[in-house]
């Protein structure tokens, strides 16, 4: 799978799993879960660690980029190799 494959999923899945997360209800969100035997948390509990593992492993591979001689893009806003554009007047 090259890079063009996996915005292609992204494109494809995530729109319609995104709209599942902001269709839940409260009491939804609220609902005790089971995280493998682990721990037991709030529904929003395991969304909220989801999105902090998810922003951990961009940085890893932007970090990885920068080590092999590539440019990171702009993931959160501007990057050292994508700066801001000025504002035009």
């Amino acid at each position: 799978m090259n890079g063009s494959d996996c915005a292609a999923r992204y494109g494809e899945t995530i729109p319609a799993l995104l709209a599942q997360v902001k269709a839940l209800t409260p009491e939804q969100l609220a609902t005790e879960i089971d995280f493998f035997g682990i721990m037991k948390l709030p529904a929003v509990s395991l969304l909220g660690m989801a999105i902090r593992h998810s922003v951990h492993h961009r940085g890893q591979l932007s970090s990885y980029l920068r080590a092999m001689g590539g440019k990171v893009p702009g993931i959160y806003g501007p990057s050292a190799d994508e700066p801001m554009e000025p504002a035009s007047s």
